[in-house]
């Protein structure tokens, strides 16, 4: 399993890194022969293909390093007050400046705002992951729904998307670590997001479940206690 593991992680990285690695190498040559040269359009638009080069790397390493603290148990549920409304809100915001035109995010909070005792880091790499691969999935656009319900003692996240599915066969797989479904095509990613949500969920005594299937979209039910 392990030596699987390590085959996986090279493979991953390998052709993951490789594609932002020469968008920055063959932006960076353009600029330093002719960047005196060009029209100043041109090079904002190089300027900005090597920086999504580096975040894009950037993403993926911090990826790599969430999933090893996890795995050496690094990480520690640390509840605090957080007011959910507002969490969720700011989430929400940031995924609408990330959306492509043609996709519509719909988001709807049940119950009473308060505030709640959770750990705000977990509980980010939970439903930022989701909501970003709700996003990222849906390659033809179409609609993703975000539905929070705060209660007494739990808080549910429902994210739904009309996406491409998870085949039936790569569903047992899915929350393993550098695990890609096999209808993913040229969809970036590292195969680690669904393994930090799995082991985020779990660290704040949660509960995970799915429902999918292929070319018709996925929903995600997530459950949270609350702390006193």
């Amino acid at each position: 399993e392990l030596n699987e593991l390590k085959s996986r992680f090279v493979a991953m990285t390998s052709h993951e890194f490789r594609t932002p690695l020469a968008t920055i190498l063959s932006s960076s040559e353009l600029l330093e022969r002719y960047g005196e040269k060009m029209p100043a359009a041109e090079k904002t638009e190089l300027f900005d293909s090597v920086r999504t080069g580096v975040e894009r790397m950037a993403k993926m390493l911090d990826d790599v390093l969430m999933i090893g603290r996890v795995e050496s148990q690094m990480i520690e549920f640390s509840p605090a007050p957080l007011d959910l409304t507002v969490f969720c809100q700011r989430l929400v915001d940031e995924t609408r400046r990330a959306l492509r035109s043609e996709h519509e995010l719909d988001f709807r909070f049940e119950g009473a705002p308060r505030v709640v005792n959770m750990d705000e880091k977990l509980l980010r790499h939970v439903v930022g992951n989701l909501l970003s691969n709700a996003i990222k999935y849906s390659p033809a656009g179409g609609r993703v729904e975000f539905y929070v319900q705060l209660g007494e003692r739990h808080v549910g996240f429902s994210i739904k998307d009309e996406g491409i599915g998870i085949p039936r066969e790569d569903q047992p797989r899915l929350f393993e670590s550098f695990h890609r479904a096999r209808n993913v095509g040229n969809i970036s990613g590292t195969g680690l997001g669904m393994a930090i949500v799995r082991k985020s969920v779990d660290l704040q005594g949660g509960q995970i479940s799915f429902d999918s299937e292929a070319g018709r979209g996925t929903r995600f039910t997530v459950s949270i206690p609350l702390g006193s």
